[in-house]
């Protein structure tokens, strides 16, 4: 059952740039993120009441702040990048978070790199440049550097989330953190004149019900099941297969093409993963 949780874990994570992919062109990428963190969020939160844990007032703001880092910021680069480039390339890039946690989780003094480390930051960023150059029909330098910028963005919030999820648990900290950035989100929309229903089909409802209840919420719930059982190092494989899964299942659902160099920039950003 604990593997059903990782692998569950892994095909959400893996198919939210795919999946949103189609509807990139016609959906607001701000008000996808905004409604896919308003609705996953509400999920997160029903389960979060069975904690037995309250958040004090004094960590709320802090919370509310790291969570719009992550859900205002970082996941509207993903979606920007997802817009100006190939949903599998979007994912690789993103999947080099763990990367970047370990270049700020030594920057804030929480954690030191070993030579390993560094060497997988370094090899990590050959294997974006060799992506980046890889001059494959659907990418842009703006959707990479999109992309780019949301893995590092959201590496930030892993490392400042780290102390309120020790504190509180993991998915007390995530439920309240994501639901406020909904919020928030939703608010500045609404300020911008950007918050309105959509004229959408079927299968585009379905796709926002997708990244809201299934990317945000069950995901969410089924990586805390396998935290819980296997550990934070040993769950962290998901970002480490992600580039792989999500690029096969553009190649399936999305016709992406990919020529020798994005194979092979995939393979060294996959490699930098494992030395992290």
């Amino acid at each position: 059952m604990h593997y059903f949780y990782l692998i569950v874990t892994l095909l959400f994570f893996s198919s939210i740039e795919v999946v949103t992919k189609p509807v990139s062109g016609k959906i607001d990428p701000f008000f996808l993120t905004f409604f896919r963190f308003l609705i996953g969020g509400s999920f997160l939160i029903l389960f979060s009441l069975f904690s037995k844990k309250r958040i004090e007032s004094r960590d709320l703001p802090k919370l509310i702040l790291i969570g719009c880092l992550n859900g205002v910021i970082s996941m509207s680069l993903l979606q920007l990048s997802v817009k100006y480039s190939n949903a599998s390339t979007a994912a690789t890039l993103v999947a080099m978070n763990p990367l970047y946690v370990s270049m700020f989780s030594q920057l804030l003094g929480k954690d030191r790199l070993s030579r390993r480390k560094w060497f997988g930051v370094a090899l990590g960023a050959l294997g974006v440049l060799v992506l980046s150059s890889a001059n494959v029909s659907g990418d842009s330098a703006l959707g990479i550097v999109f992309g780019i910028s949301a893995s590092i963005s959201f590496a930030l919030y892993t490392v400042l989330m780290k102390d309120f999820s020790n504190k509180y648990g993991p998915l007390l900290a995530t439920s309240v953190s994501t639901f406020a950035a909904g919020i928030v989100y939703g608010a500045l929309l609404a300020i911008f004149g950007r918050l309105s229903l959509l004229d959408v089909n079927w299968c585009e409802g379905l796709i926002l019900l997708y990244v809201g209840i299934g990317v945000t919420g069950v995901a969410y719930v089924t990586f805390f099941k396998a935290i819980q059982h296997f550990g934070p190092v040993k769950t962290s494989v998901i970002f480490y297969l992600k580039p792989a899964v999500a690029s096969f299942l553009a190649f399936l659902l999305l016709s992406e093409t990919v020529n020798a160099q994005k194979i092979i920039g995939t393979i060294i950003v996959v490699v930098s993963l494992f030395l992290k």
